[in-house]
C-alpha cells in the first residue's frame, strides 16, 4: 500500500514542477501529474537497493526523499526537454 504513497507524493511533486516552470504545449497538467506519479514510483523502487528492509510495505524516509528526488527529475527533465524542440 505503500507505493500508492509514494505515487502520491510524484503527483505532488509533479503538479509543483508544472506551476513552478513556465507552460508547454505537448506536457499539460495532467501529463506533469502522471509523469511526477511514474517518478515517485520508480524512487520508491530504486530506492529498495538503500534500504531494503520493507520499503514497499511501507513508507520510509529514503523511500520518500529518492521519490521526491526521481519524480522531480522526470517531471522537470521532461517539462524543459520538450519546451527546447525546435519544429522545422
Amino acid at each position: 500500500m505503500a507505493i500508492y504513497a509514494y505515487a502520491l507524493i510524484g503527483l505532488i511533486v509533479g503538479i509543483l514542477a508544472r506551476i513552478a516552470l513556465p507552460p508547454t504545449r505537448t506536457v499539460g497538467f495532467v501529463g506533469s501529474a502522471l509523469l511526477g506519479g511514474v517518478g515517485g514510483i520508480i524512487g520508491a523502487l530504486l530506492s529498495s537497493i538503500f534500504a531494503p528492509v520493507g520499503i514497499t510495505s511501507g513508507i520510509h524516509p529514503v523511500g520518500v526523499v529518492v521519490a521526491i528526488i526521481v519524480s522531480a527529475l522526470v517531471s522537470i527533465g521532461v517539462i524543459v526537454g520538450t519546451r527546447n524542440r525546435h519544429f522545422a
